[in-house]
């Protein structure tokens, strides 16, 4: 590699000691700056929120499921089996026995069972580490 004066006029040098220059002075600006390093960061970083997105699908997503059903349901029921109208009012007797009323029924409710099993599960883990974490601090040890 050769070094060159800034007395040194480019005019003198070839092509390829030009671009071998060139080359050299991109090279150092590129680690100086840190492109690579932010470039890795970043690649790193969007493959770990891939991956934990995926486990959280992976282990919330029927809960997720569930709450979504419950949901469309609860409205898809009052929209086409308990219209908020006079008519709606005269037709629900008549509708209740419908096969899609029945089926969103069934949703509703089995949904919201699935619903309050989920807090119950979620409530019974959040005092199992409370209680760990407590049984930890309480322990003692017999100095006598």
């Amino acid at each position: 590699m050769r070094r060159i004066s800034k007395e040194n006029n480019n005019e003198n040098l070839t092509k390829d000691e030009l671009d071998e220059i060139n080359d050299i002075e991109l090279d150092r600006i590129s680690k100086s700056n840190g492109f690579e390093k932010v470039y890795d960061f970043l690649i790193d970083s969007c493959f770990f929120i891939f991956k934990t997105s995926l486990f959280l699908f992976k282990v919330y997503g029927i809960y997720f499921l569930w709450i979504c059903l419950h949901y469309f349901s609860a409205h898809l029921y009052v929209k086409f089996c308990v219209p908020n109208t006079i008519v709606g009012f005269m037709m629900s007797p008549f509708m209740i026995s419908t096969p899609h009323c029945q089926g969103l029924r069934w949703i509703v409710y089995n949904a919201a069972n699935i619903i309050n099993n989920m807090w119950i599960l979620i409530g019974a883990w959040i005092y199992s580490i409370i209680w760990i974490i407590g049984s930890d601090n309480n322990v003692t040890t017999n100095n006598r």
